[in-house]
């Protein structure tokens, strides 16, 4: 096979093959931004690298039905390549200004490491071999599946990856009335091609767990037509799907409006019954009342027993971007089968800071005491923003995995690294066209592997050493202790996510990872009401407040010396340091500033972007 060969060629071949490869198409890896953004350049980059490194896959590509998903493969490759020669070059470069000069300057710490050419080989050696593996999986040589685990308490037999259709639909629907998609006129064909394709891919790959929500805009309509037509045409069976959607609750909804909305869900969907249904949204005191202490109009869980009862819902779960108390609340209810929620290594979205270990790692190993199902949500986006990583965090993960492989095989194997063993069983890719399954798939390939163990654990200890050369073990230790989140400041400012994402920007480089994190705090902020209550304010700011809760930090008007009283004393300069830091770098600047903004160390830069254009649903 073409990756026994790989173990045979020169040290240097691979190296060699991309200097080659970015030199035929100018000096692509210099300092321009937008260098990587040219698709046609790096089309050509990856068909010359291709061609030396791997031919089999340039054949597979060039005589593959779906010429569309051949573009955008050799566009990622392409920029794998070119990301990987041209940080090298700018690391050597930039070393050789930093030993020239010292600075004091706390951003620029651990900017740059020394160039190494073994390493770059290493790293496109590792790009060279997942080609391999995607051209046999392309060409339907690979007999090798998507592993399957049993989902706890469901006995579903569940693939560890699973399809999102949250990226794939036409619109999220977030329009004026008349524009929204609720039927497929409004669908493109394009559209719906592409949709029909990556469910395809997805199963041919061994995902066969697909979920989507209502809260999707035209996703269910649309998978609806999609099922229907590969039901007809045999490709697949209705058996051989887990297929799970979610719908969420309302202030004043009762449990027979919950039960319309949930058959609406199943009749779009074009489906006799579902095998997964979630509450989408069990985030705050609200929801968790309106299912469990609803009074006279009666509790909403209610609604869902009686769908399973009636054969219309296999398994109840809920899905959540809550308080990791308050999923812990809902998980002592013990009604529910499975719960989908953020936990990652590099913390717990919303939940990071929160409860004795700093996130969600407490209701992981509840749900495993209560055999619970354990989806993680969204690994690849909000688990780090992982297929557009910082030169940094890639730096780190190369050469034993991509930090895609890396985000996912964490999860993968929590059983394994975890002190009490609690499994993680599946995570998600919100796949918007069907080579962003490839790596994902591929990674999953990597759990048969007898050194994968191994590869993780040598990339989570220089995960660690980096984090704590950045901001200290003492610091990594007890940061979040005593720090209040959005629902416990006296400001509603969500301080447990702000100095989580200070450690990720100086840990491991994550700028645009936490720059999307602060942006909906910034818009909380602008919204909030200082003559309104807390309770008045947050229902004002409903339901955006419970996906994306809290507000920036605004030190003209507010001191947040209360907020840190519980928090131990070595910590709270550090605190305040802390959010005064992420507040300069994140929060937008005002117009009439004339202040130069912050050159961005060459560490925090996005290394590269797999997204070869924009996904559907975010081109309005």
């Amino acid at each position: 096979m073409n990756r026994q060969k790989s173990l045979i060629l020169s040290e240097s071949a691979f190296h060699d093959a991309a200097i080659e490869a970015t030199s035929h198409n100018g000096d692509i890896t210099n300092d321009d931004p937008n260098a990587l953004h040219d698709t046609e350049a790096m089309v050509a980059i990856a068909r010359i690298f291709l061609t030396k490194m791997c031919p089999k896959l340039i054949e597979v590509l060039d005589g593959h039905s779906d010429q569309r998903s051949s573009q955008d493969r050799l566009v990622k490759i392409g920029r794998c390549v070119s990301s990987t020669m041209r940080h090298a070059r700018r690391s050597s470069s930039s070393l050789t200004t930093l030993l020239a000069g010292a600075t004091g300057d706390e951003s620029k710490s651990n900017d740059v490491a020394p160039y190494s050419k073994s390493k770059v080989d290493s790293s496109l050696r590792l790009l060279s071999d997942e080609c391999s593996d995607l051209a046999a999986v392309l060409s339907g040589e690979e007999t090798r599946k998507v592993p399957k685990v049993r989902f706890g308490k469901t006995e579903l037999q569940m693939p560890v990856l699973t399809l999102g259709c949250m990226r794939f639909q036409q619109s999220w629907n977030h329009c004026k009335p008349e524009d929204q998609v609720l039927d497929m006129s409004k669908v493109e064909d394009e559209c719906q091609d592409n949709l029909v394709e990556i469910i395809k891919y997805a199963y041919h790959c061994g995902v066969n767990h697909i979920e989507t929500a209502q809260g999707y805009g035209s996703s269910q309509l649309q998978i609806g037509f999609a099922l229907r037509k590969i039901f007809d045409s045999g490709e697949i069976k209705r058996e051989d799907l887990i297929i799970q959607t979610k719908g969420g609750v309302s202030a004043s909804m009762t449990p027979e409006d919950y039960k319309k909305q949930v058959l609406s869900n199943i009749e779009l969907l074009q489906l006799e019954y579902i095998d997964l249904f979630s509450v989408h949204g069990l985030n705050t005191e609200l929801d968790y009342n309106k299912l469990f202490n609803n009074g006279d109009q009666g509790n909403l869980i209610t609604a869902l027993h009686e769908l399973r009862d009636e054969g219309k819902l296999r398994h109840i779960g809920f899905s959540t971007h809550g308080p990791a108390d308050m999923i812990q609340r809902a998980i002592e209810t013990d009604e529910f089968d499975y719960v989908n929620l953020h936990y990652h290594f590099c913390g717990s979205y919303t939940a990071s800071g929160d409860l004795e270990f700093a996130g969600n790692l407490s209701n992981v190993r509840l749900a495993k005491q209560k055999d619970m199902g354990v989806f993680i949500i969204s690994a690849f986006d909000k688990g780090g923003r992982l297929y557009a990583p910082s030169n940094k965090l890639r730096d780190i993960t190369l050469p034993d995995m991509e930090p895609m492989a890396y985000g996912a095989i964490w999860i993968w194997q929590h059983h394994i690294h975890d002190a009490e063993n609690a499994p993680c069983h599946t995570t998600v890719v919100g796949a918007a066209r069907p080579s962003d399954l490839d790596q994902p798939v591929l990674a999953s390939f990597m759990l048969g592997d007898q050194d994968v163990t191994e590869k993780r654990q040598r990339v989570g200890h220089r995960l660690a050493q980096a984090m704590e050369e950045a901001v200290g073990k003492e610091w990594v230790e007890s940061w979040h202790k005593g720090v209040p989140n959005a629902y416990e400041s006296n400001y509603q400012t969500h301080l447990t996510g702000i100095v989580w994402i200070y450690n990720l920007i100086h840990g491991w480089g994550l700028l645009d990872f936490a720059k999307e994190r602060y942006n909906p705090m910034v818009n909380n902020l602008k919204n909030w009401d200082a003559n309104k209550t807390k309770e008045e304010n947050i229902a004002k700011l409903m339901p955006g407040f419970g996906w994306m809760p809290g507000c920036a930090v605004d030190f003209n008007k507010l001191n947040y010396q209360d907020d840190f009283s519980n928090c131990p004393e070595e910590n709270k300069e550090r605190l305040e340091k802390a959010i005064k830091f992420v507040h300069k770098w994140l929060a937008p600047a005002a117009k009439d500033s004339e202040t130069e903004p912050e050159k961005v160390p060459l560490s925090w830069e996005v290394a590269y972007d797999m997204r070869p254009w924009t996904a559907y649903p975010e081109r309005s």
